[in-house]
């Protein structure tokens, strides 16, 4: 029953919420999605399925220099996920709603607050992400932000025979400087992660701090993008946390139509048993599937690889290269593909088993009609491994539906 009158309030809320227009100024967008997968992962069973997503975000405009925003997910499900039940398989799952934003916006004399549940991202990679509840403060070239990242007040841990309450919370928090110059743009940013830990519990003891800078530039008809980042501090009582990476982009356009580019990835493992490799802070809800990335929104989901510099193993870092080619060859229809070589920094046998991987992806988006495009994108990837009955091959294909409004 919870979730019945769950679902009829959001939709309520969604399809309502206009009629609010008198007192403030509403402007809504969103996107509604279809999508196909095929998953070959060099297991007993191939995966194929289908999924949906209607997402519906609007702003009031409520004052001058105050503004509430939010966004929500409806029908977010794999197709057939509530089959066999007394409605048929054809209905979305009634918990398939996701309020993933909500948060209020004051701007005065120059300076921006947010509260509420909102997505924050440093560095071109995203390295610091998440969506989570908390505040952000611009003030020109400046920001910050702290988001308190779970909760723990009233959790219960068991302890030995003893069940106690955990009342250490995990915060996300960082700042950001902005600096523009005639043909360039640039970032320093530093974040830091912790789980405090509590005297009647054996909590985690995070405390990770990182300082990274990004650039995007033009040299003459080169684009050139970099990011270099920093970690260290305590992944645990008993793990001291390390990484260091440095991604490189360099593009150029061949023709008027086709952009072709290489990007150079580097991160350093370790072979230390107490010693955690980081290369980002926050819940990663925003993602980065470089490898893949071709223009497509398929790639950073279902069929995602993960982020390049720990693509081999955990503690492996990476050492490699990506080249890429974007072409759009009519009003409609843009094509790209990519191949790209990773291998393991730190290649000690208790680190990793995979000595090498190659990474191919081709894409396909078109244009069917206003606001609406069909994609598809297929990636394959052939890793040389020595360990026994892992993986040696994935192949994930992706095709969708997608109309924004």
């Amino acid at each position: 029953m919870k979730k019945v009158l769950a679902t009829a309030t959001a939709l309520m809320l969604v399809a309502g919420v206009a009629s609010v227009a008198s007192a403030a100024d509403l402007k809504l967008n969103g996107e509604l999605r279809v999508r196909a997968w095929h998953q070959d992962l060099d297991l007993p069973d191939t995966e194929s399925f289908m999924d949906q997503r209607l997402r519906v975000g609007g702003n009031f405009a409520i004052a001058e220099g105050v503004s509430a925003t939010f966004r929500v997910d409806v029908s977010e499900s794999n197709w057939g996920a509530e089959g066999g039940n007394e409605f048929g398989a054809g209905r979305m799952p009634a918990d398939g709603i996701n309020w993933d934003r909500a948060h209020v916006d004051l701007t005065k004399n120059g300076v921006h607050v947010r509260a509420g549940q909102q997505y924050v991202g440093l560095g071109l990679g995203q390295t610091v992400n998440s969506q989570d509840t908390g505040v952000s403060v611009d003030v020109g070239a400046f920001s910050a932000f702290w988001l308190l990242d779970d909760d723990n007040k009233s959790t219960l841990v068991v302890a030995g025979d003893d069940v106690v309450t955990d009342h250490a919370d995990s915060y996300l928090f960082g700042a950001n400087y902005g600096i523009k110059g005639e043909s360039y743009t640039s970032n320093i940013f530093v974040a830091g992660q912790t789980d405090t830990e509590d005297d009647d519990v054996v909590t985690a003891g995070e405390s990770v701090y990182m300082i990274g800078a990004d650039v995007v530039m033009n040299i003459d008809a080169i684009k050139l993008q970099a990011e270099l980042g920093l970690f260290g501090g305590d992944a645990s009582d008993t793990n001291d946390a390390v990484g260091t990476q440095l991604f490189v982009d360099a593009s150029t356009a061949a023709s008027e139509t086709m952009t072709i580019g290489g990007q150079f990835y580097y991160a350093a493992g370790t072979d230390k048993a107490d010693e955690t490799t980081y290369t980002m802070l926050g819940n990663d809800f925003g993602g980065w599937d470089a490898l893949n990335d071709l223009g497509t929104d398929l790639h950073n989901e279902a069929n995602s690889t993960g982020r390049p510099f720990s693509v081999i193993d955990a503690n492996a870092g990476v050492i490699g290269a990506r080249l890429y080619l974007n072409a759009k060859t009519s009003e409609a229809l843009d094509l790209g593909a990519s191949v790209a070589y990773m291998t393991p920094e730190e290649d000690a046998a208790t680190v990793t088993l995979v000595d090498s991987a190659v990474y191919y992806a081709v894409s396909m988006k078109y244009a069917l009609m206003a606001n609406t495009s069909l994609q598809a994108q297929m990636q394959y990837a052939d890793i040389d491994t020595d360990e026994v009955g892992a993986a040696d091959s994935e192949l994930r294909v992706g095709a969708g539906l997608f109309v924004t409004f």
